[in-house]
């Protein structure tokens, strides 16, 4: 749907699916020659725990330009990548712009919030959730290169390969918010982000937080204060599965409670209070 005044190609990268999607995309690939690429595997390559991005997507892009799009997701907005150019040609300083998202709650089929802020600055990035949604990025491609390279020295394995990779590009050049909806987010039950797992849930947080800290360290030389992980837990497990019990355990376990957490594992010790609290939380995580 995009309307450009420039070439694009479009690099559709298929990791050995079951469901007849690389039929589709050959389909498509044979009705819009030059503009649909795709990359089949016979074998997956994520399960082999491969880079799909770094192995193969970078590697055939032919543009001065990259955006991102995963395979759950959408554009729907027809003038994003004309505006992210106009914008990135016209300001030589800028690395990187990208837009808001609406996200779409697969399972109740129905949109709850919108994703995306400005970043402010590199230190408020790092003391704060992502806050940018990577199908609503554009960037440009030497800086990408650039990251790529300095990235084989961090010998470091997070769980998300998004956030490290904005954290860098806010260090090495200025950033562009558009409070404009780009796209759709889609919120899977079992992804890596929303699983219903509170165990995986909280080693996913735990791995984003080693990520700020090591760019807090490497580029601030300054150490980020620890994860709280009981109180992470308790809250996941006051939005996620809406167990009052659980979470009641868990803020009792927080060692050296200050007097935050013994408010919230009062709130959690009564049904009423606990309702009142998961409107709060509702409001606040949008979960």
């Amino acid at each position: 749907m995009q309307k450009v005044n420039f070439p694009i190609e479009i690099i559709i990268h298929d990791d050995a699916s079951t469901d007849g999607t690389a039929d589709i995309i050959r389909k498509y690939e044979s009705e819009h020659p030059g503009l649909i690429k795709g990359i089949y595997q016979t074998e997956n390559q994520y399960s082999q725990k491969k880079g799909i991005w770094k192995n193969f997507i970078y590697p055939r892009a032919l543009g001065k330009y990259c955006a991102d799009c995963e395979g759950d997701d959408y554009w729907c907005d027809s003038g994003k990548l004309q505006k992210q150019v106009d914008f990135l040609e016209s300001h030589p300083d800028y690395g990187l712009c990208y837009g808001q998202a609406k996200q779409f709650v697969q399972e109740k089929k129905m949109f709850s919030t919108i994703r995306g802020k400005d970043y402010i600055s590199f230190e408020n990035y790092l003391l704060h959730s992502n806050c940018i949604p990577t199908l609503t990025v554009c960037y440009r491609k030497e800086l990408l290169l650039q990251y790529l390279q300095e990235k084989e020295s961090f010998n470091q394995s997070w769980k998300m390969g998004d956030y490290p990779q904005w954290l860098w590009f806010s260090v090495h050049s200025k950033l562009k918010f558009f409070p404009e909806i780009f796209g759709v987010y889609r919120i899977l039950n079992n992804s890596a982000a929303h699983s219903t797992d509170i165990e995986k849930q909280i080693s996913f947080h735990v791995s984003g937080r080693n990520c700020a800290n090591f760019f807090s360290k490497r580029y601030l030389n300054k150490e980020l204060p620890p994860f709280e992980e009981h109180h992470e837990r308790a809250r996941l497990y006051s939005t996620r599965l809406h167990d009052r019990k659980k979470a009641y355990e868990e803020y009792k376990l927080i060692p050296h409670k200050n007097s935050k957490y013994k408010i919230l594992a009062a709130l959690h010790s009564n049904p009423v209070t606990f309702l009142l609290l998961r409107i709060y939380y509702s409001l606040r995580y949008k979960q």
